[in-house]
């Protein structure tokens, strides 16, 4: 029988949510692309993150003039994902880190010192330890989606982030090939066009998985030693994000004899 891998160290994380308005990059697309992959790798870098993939959506070149850009970074210490749209002006930063050590503040500060300061910044702690979540923040421990749902009363079409975790999801369940069937079933339902996913393996510890759409930005990493849960990041509208989640829950705790417990926080809304 195999030792389980303690990652206890990764129990409470942080998140960073933030919205910065009037950013101008070039009129010239292929160099507002590149202006943004800048942004984002020299903020990173900044903070001693380690890229280790990138997601570019719609792409990275000459995209349409009005495309909304997400572009998406998945870390060895989790992912972060800037959204701008060029019509307004609007830049969304995301960010999700496991590190104990690097909480984000350094690359906060680097992309502030850059394109000045958000107008809207939440930085909230990430917890995916169950017994640290029951204690620290059971108000916001469920044990349905669609008990947190009432609770929240998220509007259907309005934006949302919303961080959530799954606790004691079974060893098969938290098997890499088995996460990336269950999400990409989850959030290609509705068939949106054109998906771009990625997904990263790390040995032994833990799945990254990101996916972009016209509809969702997801962003999951899941934790199998003796925290037994997963985290996943979503932005898109109430209804798109309730109905990831619910369908999450069905697959994570099928057959299951005992109630599961979930974490759904809103990050941020109306933007």
């Amino acid at each position: 029988m195999s030792e389980v891998m303690d990652d206890s160290k990764y129990s409470k994380g942080t998140g960073i949510f933030s919205i910065y308005k009037k950013v101008e990059f070039s009129d010239d697309i292929k160099k507002r692309c590149l202006d943004l992959l800048d942004l984002g790798n020299t903020s990173l870098l900044k903070n001693d993150f380690i890229i280790l993939d990138f997601v570019p959506y719609p792409g990275l070149g000459n995209v349409g003039a009005g495309d909304i850009l997400k572009y998406s970074w998945i870390l060895s210490e989790s992912h972060r994902v800037l959204i701008y749209d060029p019509k307004t002006k609007t830049l969304i930063d995301e960010l999700y880190t496991c590190s104990p050590e690097k909480d984000g503040r350094l690359m906060f500060e680097k992309t502030n010192k850059l394109i000045g300061d958000p107008v809207k910044s939440v930085n909230i702690k990430e917890i995916v330890n169950k017994d640290m979540a029951l204690q620290e923040e059971p108000d916001k421990l469920f044990h349905a989606v669609q008990e947190a749902s009432k609770k929240l009363r998220m509007a259907p079409e309005a934006n949302y982030c919303v961080s959530a975790v799954f606790f004691d999801i079974p060893d098969r369940k938290l098997d890499e090939d088995s996460l990336e069937l269950m999400l990409t079933k989850a959030l290609n339902k509705d068939d949106q066009k054109p998906v771009i996913e990625s997904a990263c393996r790390y040995d032994p510890q833990g799945y990254t998985y990101i996916h972009q759409s016209p509809k969702h930005f997801a962003g999951l990493h899941s934790y199998p030693g003796t925290l037994k849960s997963a985290h996943l990041s979503l932005i898109g509208s109430g209804n798109a994000i309730i109905s990831v989640l619910e369908d999450v829950e069905d697959v994570v705790y099928k057959r299951r004899k005992t109630e599961p417990t979930i974490s759904v926080k809103i990050v941020a809304e109306n933007f």
